[in-house]
């Protein structure tokens, strides 16, 4: 009885954990050339990636890591106010951000006044490229993201480079509460004392 207890218990903690990801919302593969990670022993080089949105499955912590960059400008990324990553933060520096599921609002920017949002349409040079997940050693990454800022010289896609993961709120476990030894025992001694009852009038009838 113990060990069929014990183990639904540990089935609910384990079947209340969701399967919840960081997911591409209707990727478009691609190719460039140029990409070389900056630093390029951070995250290696890369020519395939994806164009698309990153949403998620469930509420949770989106978090940002910097990576390097290659750019005249000055770039940066942005999960909104008081959480944004620039060419000034060290390498490895993170941000987070509490998002519901769905599209995560996030935003690279240039010097030049160009913004691009999460779930806005790729143009043919500003955007980024949702590159593998991979680990580094500023951490284990869900995807990293390559952006390319509105200069025309290229479109290489490492203009700004970030590490992204995704981290779901955990669902809380609501037992069902077992009775105890002693509501057991009230249980036995109610049913005995149906049982006599019901003998007493099955003999009283005769």
């Amino acid at each position: 009885m113990k060990r069929t207890l014990l183990g639904l218990f540990f089935c609910g903690i384990f079947g209340s954990t969701q399967a919840a990801t960081l997911s591409i919302s209707d990727p478009h593969a691609m190719t460039f050339s140029g990409y070389d990670g900056q630093p390029l022993t951070v995250t290696g080089a890369e020519s395939h990636g994806s164009f698309g949105s990153l949403s998620t499955t469930s509420a949770g912590t989106f978090y940002a890591t910097y990576l390097g960059n290659e750019s005249s400008y000055n770039n940066s990324f942005s999960l909104g106010a008081g959480a944004t990553l620039t060419e000034a933060s060290l390498l490895g520096a993170t941000i987070s951000k509490a998002v519901s599921a769905g599209i995560v609002g996030f935003s690279f920017s240039d010097s030049v006044g160009f913004t691009f949002s999460n779930g806005t349409a790729q143009t043919s040079v500003l955007g980024y490229t949702i590159l593998p997940g991979q680990s580094n050693p500023y951490g284990t990454f869900d995807y990293v993201l390559g952006f390319n800022d509105s200069a025309k010289v290229d479109a290489d896609y490492d203009d700004y480079v970030v590490g992204v993961r995704f981290v779901a709120t955990p669902v809380p476990f609501v037992a069902t509460p077992v009775p105890e030894p002693e509501t057991y025992a009230m249980l036995l001694a109610g049913l005995g004392l149906m049982g006599i009852v019901t003998r007493r009038r099955k003999f009283c009838s005769k």
